[in-house]
């Protein structure tokens, strides 16, 4: 079985012709029913699309790609490869017609590979773009920084009128997406909880990869790069006695200063500088020690490898991933306590599952999960968080999702090893003085330090409200402690779905009376701005939504489209089909031989269809 990071390093080939092309993921489209064909083609929704096409099937293509456009589905292909000397009779926008000059099926593959090559590569030059010209002297609101937060704001400010621009310092936009995401990186939440851009045809693929996010920002970039000026560094934010802000700041040699009413901070909090790890005895160690950010793996040779990840965080669980899917031959992740993950159907789950008027799940459903990804920790042999079943995570931790992780315990291809490593030896790592664990590579993921002093440093403020207000017309929009209740509210865990509400509380009440109302609400309280937490601003949430009925309508319009988007794409029955399918294939790679159902990990969300 092919052994490599399958999904931001292959493309799926829907081969509507009689040509047997060599494709480590082809599918055969021979079925005459589009119905079937549709459905069959969503189970396979992991990968990229491409289609091959002969003359006789356009007809067939033609009503399948109405099909899956009518729905957005991330299997809409990129491409249609094609044997004509003209391109095919089919109204496809957004997808290349690309000529095979040879039926010959070793050229078929070359062509199709030498696309993929190109089509699944990003170029980061695409990053810098915006306005060469100077700042202007005067906006109504000003974002310092050019991430998704900050990029997300500047796209509502032009859809409200708002005038607007972003200050950047480095030289490009993307935020910790161009800064320390990997190209194997994936979000950590399901698709339509993090979408960024309402697509026309087709979205993203589930838990989307960095190269998704990039396209997606460098699209929006585009759409308000007159506003984005990039190497250009705040040094300061005053208030001035006619509450409006004045901001400092540097591009090349020059300093200068913008006049605005108001202020979006999205600088993140929650993600700062990588810490470094310090052992003993490194001299001693004959492996490779490589970081799990930044792409400073990527070349690393995996297959037959033992590899130790320290850290446990989604940067960890997410380079356990990358070193099996690259064949490693096991992972052992040494942490210092265990951090949850669960299955992507739980997280699935969590934002397509209805919310009742207070915006929560019913107990039944929310029981009924849990005792499922319980049940997955105990078959697949994984250890379960400590803080189980009283938390469902610990204090600071993220929650992980990996199918894979699960697949890997299952197939005694990953361990955890609680402690900390104290020293190296020639092999590998020794774990609190005493256990070695050999390893050919060591991945380090232990994390990064918190930015939250930054914000206090530009703005000299120490309080904030717990409702992402600074101040009047200022808001702080970024990432922040995830504490125990940061899962429990109808943003999930997405600081997008987070920012998409809070900008639309930020444009309702600017320049506005409607501030002072909103600031008079019961359970508005100030907070220490450097310790903001994910607890504070959903308790906000919930007041204004319960103080003010445009506000309730606003998150039931959020949480209603998020909604209809995730089951667009795939509703329940499907998601499953397609969930299982991939579980079974996962078995398959780890193990490097397909493996017969009863040989696999009992897929036990099966319960969760309808009878």
């Amino acid at each position: 079985m092919n052994r490599r990071n399958h999904f931001t390093q292959a493309i799926r080939v829907a081969n509507f012709s009689t040509i047997k092309f060599p494709a480590d993921f082809r599918l055969d489209m021979d079925s005459t029913d589009v119905a079937a064909i549709v459905r069959q083609i969503r189970r396979y929704a992991d990968l990229p699309y491409v289609f091959v096409v002969s003359e006789d099937q356009v007809d067939r293509v033609r009503a399948v790609l109405v099909a899956l456009g009518a729905m957005r589905s991330p299997c809409y292909p990129h491409a249609i490869f094609h044997l004509s000397d003209a391109a095919p009779d089919i109204d496809a926008p957004q997808v290349e017609m690309i000529r095979l000059a040879s039926s010959e099926p070793g050229a078929v593959s070359e062509k199709i590979d030498a696309y993929a090559a190109d089509r699944l590569r990003f170029d980061e030059s695409r990053l810098r773009l915006g306005n060469a010209g100077q700042p202007p002297q005067q906006v109504d609101v000003v974002i310092v920084g050019g991430g998704i937060t900050g990029l997300y704001a500047a796209s509502r400010f032009q859809q409200s009128g708002i005038s607007f621009c972003i200050l950047e310092k480095r030289d490009r936009i993307g935020g910790i997406w161009s800064m320390y995401a990997n190209a194997t990186s994936r979000v950590n939440t399901s698709e339509a909880a993090y979408r960024l851009i309402e697509p026309q045809l087709r979205s993203n693929r589930d838990h989307s990869a960095t190269k998704e996010i990039l396209e997606d920002m460098t699209e929006l970039a585009a759409s308000v790069s007159d506003g984005v000026f990039l190497e250009t560094e705040v040094t300061r934010i005053e208030k001035t006695n006619h509450q409006q802000y004045q901001i400092h700041y540097t591009r090349g040699e020059k300093a200068a200063v913008i006049r605005s009413k108001g202020v979006i901070l999205a600088i993140n909090d929650r993600v700062g500088t990588p810490r470094e790890a310090a052992w003993d005895n490194l001299s001693a160690y004959r492996g490779r020690i490589v970081s799990g950010i930044s792409d400073k793996a990527q070349g690393v040779d995996w297959h037959d490898k033992s590899v130790v990840i320290v850290g446990m965080g989604a940067f960890a669980i997410e380079n356990a991933r990358t070193a099996l899917e690259g064949g490693a031959s096991h992972v052992t992740v040494v942490c210092r306590r265990h951090g949850t993950v669960c299955p992507k159907i739980i997280d699935y789950l969590n934002f397509a599952t209805p919310y009742d008027e207070a915006f929560k799940h019913d107990k039944k459903s929310n029981i009924r999960n849990m005792m499922y990804w319980k049940k997955t920790y105990e078959i697949s042999g994984a250890t379960q968080p400590e803080c189980w079943m009283g938390k469902v995570k610990h204090e600071g931790h993220t929650i992980s999702v990996s199918d894979i992780w699960f697949v890997g315990h299952f197939l005694k291809k990953i361990e955890t090893v609680t402690g900390e490593i104290t020293g190296m030896f020639e092999n590998g790592v020794i774990v609190n003085g005493e256990r070695r664990v050999d390893a050919d590579i060591v991945v380090n993921c232990i994390g990064f330090e918190r930015n939250h002093s930054i914000a206090k440093q530009l703005s000299g403020y120490t309080e904030m409200t717990n409702i992402n207000y600074v101040d009047r017309n200022f808001m702080y929009l970024a990432d922040a402690y995830i504490d125990d209740d940061a899962f429990n509210s109808f943003f999930g865990s997405s600081v997008l779905e987070m920012a998409k509400f809070y900008m639309e509380v930020f444009i309702s009440a600017f320049d506005s009376p409607l501030y002072d109302e909103i600031m008079a609400t019961p359970g508005i309280e100030r907070v220490t701005l450097t310790d903001r937490r994910w607890s504070q601003y959903i308790a906000g949430a919930m007041a204004l939504v319960n103080r003010f009925q445009d506000l309730r309508d606003v998150a039931q319009r959020q949480v209603a489209r998020r909604t209809d988007n995730f089951l667009e794409k795939h509703d329940l029955v499907t998601y499953i089909e397609e969930n299982k399918r991939e579980w079974i294939d996962l078995h398959a790679m780890l193990a490097g031989k397909p493996l017969a159902e009863d040989e696999c990990m009992p897929y036990v969300f099966e319960r969760l269809l309808p009878r």
